[in-house]
């Protein structure tokens, strides 16, 4: 009965204990655990950790860090493994990715399951973008296409991004670029400017909060091509002339060798027209443009050329401004004491249209519109004036006139005096005006006599003088024997030869005979002027003018006036001075036929031997 108590007794005691373990298994839990904070956070990477305090009853065989991008991460994201037991541990996370937010929680394991900290949050650090640089394509002489892809934000967002680019390696921003819009992904830019005949090297960047990445560099070279430049407006215009230049700003990748400037009256100018050019070379130059015409439109452009060929800046234009017309005066015709044919020629506008022309005329000279004046048409060309109702013996002074619209231009002044422009261009006017105040008498008009012949003047007597303390009047001088011949009354030419004879002795003692010739007279009255020139061995020579006027008569000469005037001495003192001169007549009043210039007889005339006139002031 005992061992059967003792028994039952040992029976329940297992029972009991039994119950007891069975009722201790039910109360395990979860581990305690908290999570640590983040550090060391990087771009891909930082450090996290936990504290389990509790393993729950129940042995921690895995302990570590979970996250995601998404809050409350569990086991099934990515996580982390540190060992085991309780206690605090250091977690590692990496393979994050740069600029994201990530949720963080510490984990334990159990057998009764996974316990989890609290949530912690952080950022990993943005860093710069990735990218390509996309390869260059249709390269002309100043552009080319190129671009880039960007594959990674680097966690902030894109906001620029292009191209860059220079002709040294390794372009950065402060290089020429592109601007590209923003964000990820292929975009394509266009570079413009280029300079011909260059390598370029580029790279695409694109930039972000952390600052601006490159992508991989490329290079290309340009074309080749004519060269660049502009035109630069026209500057010191003058009536025929004008500054004209440009600037090359690229020679096109080869060798300017000529530079220059081209202008027409057309648009368009090339260099078949007009040009002006200078040496070689880039940059600004200048050039002077000649040639001209008054008042003329110009079209100019400046060009260059090299190896390539020849291009050209923009066109300028500019004008020339109008000056006065060109005329001449024409030779005095069908002239008499009272009228003259004459006129002129417009040879030129002056770049404005001849709005007026004739002759003007006065008793002054230089006379203008404001006196007495033809009028005979317009524009350019020949023009014939007929002037009358002028004062016989009076000298006028004409001149041709043209008038545009810069104003009125003159021709060469000529003179009318009834005798012709030759003689009037042979004789000065002073000569003429000191003549006819010492008595020589001068007869105009167009329609002399002929009086070819051999005539003597004797007895020859001073009637007139202009020399300082010469001889008294009515000296007498030794004679004189002229010769007129080949006379042309078509042109009122003349030939002369002279010489002068020893009144006493007969003996000849000078002879002269004359380079030009010219008659004018009416009826039997004429004038003869005679250019002579005197040379002395010695070298020195002068021009003098001699000048015949008588009535003919059938067998000799009346009433006849011999004059000797200097034109031009040459600057000889021995000779006398300019429009000086002498006045003779033959005092007999009849100069009388001979055969022979040189015949010998002793002539009858006279008492006292005189020198012949001659071109010194005193020479007895």
């Amino acid at each position: 009965m005992k061992k059967s108590q003792l028994t039952r007794l040992l029976l329940l005691i297992g029972a009991v204990s039994a119950f007891l373990y069975s009722c201790k298994k039910i109360i395990l839990l979860l581990a305690s655990i908290s999570t640590a904070t983040v550090t060391n956070i990087s771009s891909t990477g930082a450090t996290s950790g936990g504290n389990i305090t509790s393993d729950g009853g129940a042995a921690i065989t895995s302990r570590g860090v979970c996250w995601s991008t998404d809050q409350n991460p569990t086991v099934a994201n990515s996580k982390t493994n540190d060992g085991a037991g309780v206690g605090t541990f250091t977690s590692t996370l990496s393979g994050l990715s740069p600029g994201i937010t990530y949720y963080v929680k510490a984990y334990a394991v159990n057998s009764v399951g996974t316990a989890y900290g609290t949530q912690v949050s952080f950022a990993t650090s943005a860093i710069l973008s990735s990218l390509t640089t996309a390869a260059a394509t249709s390269i002309t002489s100043s552009t080319a296409t190129t671009g880039g892809v960007i594959t990674n934000d680097g966690g902030a967002a894109i906001t620029a991004r292009g191209v860059v680019w220079s002709h040294n390696p390794g372009p950065t921003l402060s290089d020429s670029k592109t601007t590209n819009g923003s964000g990820t992904g292929t975009f394509t830019s266009s570079l413009t400017g280029l300079t011909p005949g260059y390598t370029y090297y580029v790279k695409a960047y694109a930039t972000n909060s952390v600052g601006t990445a490159y992508g991989n560099q490329i290079q290309f070279t340009t074309i080749t091509s004519a060269p660049i430049l502009t035109t630069s407006e026209a500057t010191a215009i003058t009536s025929t002339s004008a500054t004209c230049g440009g600037n090359i700003t690229s020679d096109g990748g080869e060798v300017v060798y000529t530079r220059g400037v081209c202008w027409s009256t057309s648009q368009n100018p090339t260099t078949a027209d007009s040009k002006i050019a200078m040496g070689g070379g880039t940059g600004t130059f200048t050039v002077s443009l000649t040639g001209l015409s008054p008042g003329g439109v110009y079209y100019a452009r400046a060009y260059a050329s090299n190896s390539i060929g020849t291009a050209y800046g923009n066109q300028v234009s500019f004008s020339t401004p109008a000056v006065l017309p060109v005329v001449l005066t024409s030779a005095l015709s069908n002239v008499t004491a009272t009228s003259f044919v004459s006129g002129g020629h417009v040879t030129y506008d002056g770049g404005s249209e001849v709005r007026a022309r004739g002759v003007c005329w006065s008793t002054l000279p230089n006379p203008t519109v404001s006196d007495s004046k033809t009028t005979n048409g317009i524009g350019t060309g020949l023009f014939t004036s007929y002037v009358t109702g002028l004062t016989a013996g009076t000298t006028y002074y004409i001149r041709a006139y043209a008038t545009n619209g810069v104003g009125t231009a003159y021709g060469s002044e000529r003179r009318s005096n009834g005798l012709t422009e030759a003689i009037n261009n042979m004789v000065p006017e002073t000569i003429i005006t000191e003549l006819k105040r010492l008595g020589m008498p001068i007869y105009a008009e167009s329609t002399p006599p002929t009086v070819n012949g051999t005539y003597n003047i004797s007895p020859l007597r001073l009637k007139g003088t202009n020399l300082s303390g010469d001889y008294a009047l009515e000296t007498r001088f030794n004679d004189v024997r002229i010769r007129f011949h080949t006379q042309n009354n078509i042109n009122l030419t003349i030939g002369y030869e002279d010489l002068s004879v020893n009144y006493t002795t007969g003996v000849e003692t000078g002879s002269s005979t004359a380079s030009e010739g010219y008659i004018v007279g009416n009826g039997t009255l004429f004038t003869a002027f005679l250019k002579v020139v005197s040379s002395k061995l010695t070298g020195e020579y002068a021009d003098l003018v001699y000048i015949i006027s008588g009535t003919y008569a059938v067998n000799g000469i009346n009433n006849l006036n011999y004059s000797i005037f200097m034109l031009d001495n040459h600057g000889f003192a021995g000779y006398m001075q300019n429009d000086k001169g002498r006045v003779f007549y033959d005092s007999d009043y009849f100069s009388e036929t001979r055969t022979s210039l040189r015949a010998f007889e002793v002539p009858t005339k006279g008492s006292t031997a005189i020198s012949p006139p001659d071109v010194s002031e005193r020479k007895k």
